[in-house]
């Protein structure tokens, strides 16, 4: 049996709902183990705060139930490690983070800010959130069967993605969920959707 993927989410990715719920997902159904600092999360923070549709109240809630869900995904990494990562400052904490959990992973849509020079020392790539989730068929069947139809324990407590929302999550896993559901031919996502690096906003799905 092939290890579970061990991934350091980037701010960035945290700030669409749609694909933190699908990341949550496939870690509260072991397909992954993912990772964040309180610094990744004020920064999180800070981008939701800009959006007129979120008091602070709604983002705590969001943060809170994130951390519920995956009780291990906080951790910290120590400052002399952060100091000696050999990137830019601003991106020290994310890549020391993934060395101190040991991580494979940085999922992060800013790969640039990661080069593989870089981060190939310590045995960690960075990688698009799509090419992340993209990388399992297991959780391409778990994220098809929770888009046809409602989950009871999901991290917030309203239903898993459904059709519509999979078009703000990342082009080639949906492309693969909505191949793989029996569904999916009565559903098809809207051509218009937007980038999920722009934090769209499904109605069921609200921070």
């Amino acid at each position: 049996m092939r290890p579970r993927r061990v991934g350091v989410v980037d701010a960035n990715v945290l700030y669409p709902i749609e694909l933190t719920d699908l990341l949550l997902t496939l870690a509260v159904h072991r397909l992954v183990r993912l990772h964040w600092s309180e610094s990744i999360l004020a920064e999180v923070r800070r981008n939701l705060a800009r959006r007129a549709d979120l008091d602070s109240a709604a983002i705590a809630y969001r943060i809170e139930r994130m951390n519920r869900a995956l009780p291990g995904a906080l951790d910290e990494a120590p400052v002399p490690l952060i100091a000696s990562m050999p990137i830019v400052e601003h991106d020290r904490h994310v890549l020391a983070l993934a060395v101190h959990v040991e991580a494979d992973s940085i999922i992060t849509f800013n790969l640039r800010d990661f080069p593989n020079e870089k981060c190939e020392p310590y045995g960690i790539e960075a990688v698009h959130p799509d090419a992340f989730a993209n990388a399992s068929s297991r959780a391409v069947a778990i994220a098809a069967l929770g888009a046809s139809r409602p989950s009871r324990r999901r991290w917030p407590p309203r239903r898993f993605l459904g059709f519509h929302a999979l078009q703000y999550t990342p082009p080639a896993f949906t492309r693969r969920v909505m191949n793989a559901s029996p569904d999916a031919k009565n559903s098809q996502p809207s051509g218009n959707s937007r980038s999920p690096s722009t934090g769209c906003h499904h109605p069921d799905l609200v921070s």
